[in-house]
């Protein structure tokens, strides 16, 4: 039986973010798992190898954490959802200006999970 955390991705936001995703390639691990981990991680700040086995492997979780970083896919999710928070909230999706404080600023994945929570 899996265990679910407050940092799991909701069936939502799932359906929001899953196209970014190559729904093509066979994998042995579910990706919304996957993301469920990588979430996790962000928000509870634990190390790799203390993440929950719930998750699986943790070198499973890294695997897809420095493919995903590597090939871009947390840098177009996070401009996607940023502009689609941003149109919800009537504004223009590209901001004009922005100021940025070494002290709050979130990594990729701590700020997808923001992004996707403002969604709903």
């Amino acid at each position: 039986m899996k265990q679910h955390y407050s940092s799991d991705v909701t069936d939502a936001q799932w359906q929001h973010i899953k196209k970014f995703f190559d729904p093509q390639r066979k994998r042995k691990r579910s990706l919304r798992r996957i993301c469920h981990a990588l979430f996790y991680l962000s928000k509870t700040g634990c190390q790799w190898r203390m993440l929950p086995k719930s998750f699986g492997h943790w070198q499973s979780v890294y695997y897809y954490f420095r493919k995903f970083k590597r090939n871009g896919l947390w840098d177009i999710l996070l401009h996607a959802l940023r502009d689609d928070v941003r149109f919800k909230l009537g504004r223009d999706p590209s901001p004009s200006a922005a100021a940025i404080d070494a002290k709050v600023s979130k990594p990729p994945a701590r700020a997808a999970f923001a992004a996707l929570t403002a969604l709903n």
